[in-house]
């Protein structure tokens, strides 16, 4: 059984799943329009119908930040802060901690990525034309801010 729940200002389509162990789980999906709901209420509903529904998991940072930036970035960000972010992705996150397992992260880890990236080089850019020296206390806070609103995109089913 499929259902959307309304909370807020968001739509929940809310659905049960079985685990590894054949055990039943509630789990939900999160959108900010109802028609976006609806769409994908009608989606889950005809795959599991024919056999086919498989519950989408990311298991690597790199998988989630391609799956926020495709659900979330596209329809949020201004075209400034896009390219802001998937340069900050693509030039400090991804070539660092992209292949670590979601499984792995926790506030340890992620206190010595962000002590580990301030020895890093900074990539040369507008900011930095000679391409010289390490990276600043600023970009790690947008390196966090990015990483943050992802973690939270995905615990509310981005």
């Amino acid at each position: 059984m499929v259902f959307i729940r309304h909370r807020g200002k968001t739509y929940s389509v809310v659905y049960k799943i079985l685990d590894d162990n054949g055990e039943e789980h509630t789990t939900s999906e999160t959108f900010a329009t109802q028609k976006e709901a609806e769409k994908r209420k009608k989606e889950i509903e005809y795959k599991q119908s024919i056999g086919k529904f498989e519950v989408p998991q990311c298991t690597t940072i790199k998988e989630l930040l391609e799956e926020y930036v495709q659900i979330y970035g596209h329809d949020k960000w201004g075209v400034a802060t896009y390219s802001g972010n998937i340069a900050l992705i693509n030039n400090y996150i991804l070539p660092t901690i992209g292949e670590t397992k979601l499984t792995s992260i926790n506030t340890h880890f992620m206190e010595k990525y962000y002590k580990d990236i301030l020895k890093m080089p900074a990539v040369k850019s507008t900011k930095n034309q000679d391409g010289t020296g390490t990276i600043t206390e600023s970009t790690v806070n947008e390196i966090h801010k990015v990483l943050r609103s992802c973690f939270r995109q995905a615990v509310n089913g981005i």
